[in-house]
């Protein structure tokens, strides 16, 4: 069996200097994890906040019979 641990650091920074401190502090952490699990990794992501979309209405759908085309044949 495989397994994946996964700790995650939420982190708000003001531009890329100070991201790049606070990579800096994860990767000494790393090292101490790295003691007891060699194969453990660190990856940095931007997110971006998702930009919240005003509710419509969904459209109504037009009554259907279930029955199916009729098509003249030639």
């Amino acid at each position: 069996m495989k397994l994946c641990g996964q700790i995650s650091v939420e982190l708000n920074v003001g531009d890329y200097i100070e991201a790049a401190d606070h990579q800096k502090r994860l990767e000494d952490i790393l090292k101490l994890v790295r003691a007891a699990y060699p194969d453990a990794t660190l990856a940095m992501r931007e997110r971006r906040q998702r930009k919240a979309l005003p509710l419509t209405r969904a459209a109504p759908r037009a009554a259907s019979t279930g029955a199916l085309n009729r098509y003249a044949d030639d």
